[in-house]
């Protein structure tokens, strides 16, 4: 089977040797080429709903009117996928697939584990660090820097959340606290996990000069007060950028299980 792989940065030439290696035909896309009964689109498939992402002469329109017999995406769209069901097209999102994001909630964990200890001018243990949310990231981010004997406080709604947080070694506080005066004073280091702006305005005042605030989600809003001195740093798509091959390997073999899955027959004669 003929797989057409998009996406731009290395991670998807590794997914590509992954697929290859597994048996199938694999191409970068080209626009002189035509696209593969197989589509391997990039994460996110596409930031403002019509173009792919990093391509912006492909629509996804243009896509679904090629019809492909699979589109293999990362957070794809409801319209998209409704779409693509009513041509007849069979589409999955690889963002479901919770093997997947778990290896990489990991990735990006281990990743801003080694940016907290390269921009940090204080050794792990003088340098308490605020979570903020305690899903997949959190999870790995806190066992990580535990291990490096680091203070950490971690910031959860859920009291489930706090008293697992608790349980492997770390203070907990509901993220309601951050509202108050004071609630940031004592760390050096904040880190968001979670896809919102949970920082009051002007929470950041009550870190010193020279702290880093460590934006992993894209969380609108959670900008250090102006003047505080307050170090920013919003990294996005860190298994891509910083373990490609890793993160390309996980993304081949997702997407080998997901054909797997849509054409069995095929498969088991590959």
């Amino acid at each position: 089977m003929k797989i057409t792989v998009f996406g731009t940065d290395q991670r998807f030439e590794y997914a590509a040797r992954t697929l290859s290696g597994c048996g199938f035909q694999t191409e970068r896309y080209a626009p002189e080429a035509p696209l593969s009964p197989l589509l391997l689109l990039p994460l996110p498939a596409s930031h403002d709903g019509e173009r792919v992402t990093g391509f912006s002469g492909v629509r996804l329109a243009d896509l679904l009117a090629s019809k492909p017999a699979l589109i293999l995406g990362g957070n794809l769209s409801g319209a998209f996928i409704s779409g693509a069901r009513r041509a007849g097209i069979a589409v999955r999102d690889y963002m479901n697939v919770e093997e997947f994001v778990l290896k990489n909630a990991c990735l990006t964990a281990q990743a801003a584990l080694g940016i907290l200890l390269s921009d940090s001018p204080a050794a792990p243990r003088e340098n308490p660090t605020a979570i903020l949310g305690f899903g997949r990231i959190g999870k790995f981010l806190c066992r990580g820097l535990l291990s490096l004997g680091c203070p950490v406080t971690v910031f959860a709604r859920d009291p489930r959340e706090r008293t697992m947080a608790t349980l492997i070694g770390a203070r907990s506080a509901d993220t309601a606290t951050l509202k108050e005066p004071g609630a940031l004073r004592g760390f050096r280091t904040l880190v968001n996990t979670v896809p919102a702006r949970l920082l009051p305005q002007g929470a950041t005042t009550d870190l010193p000069a020279g702290s880093l605030l460590l934006e992993l989600a894209s969380g609108d809003g959670n900008l250090p007060a102006p003047g505080t001195g307050v170090i920013y740093r919003r990294e996005n798509g860190l298994p891509g950028r910083v373990f490609p091959e890793s993160a390309g390997i996980a993304l081949g073999e997702t997407a080998r299980d997901l054909i797997r899955e849509v054409f069995p027959i095929q498969a088991q004669n590959r």
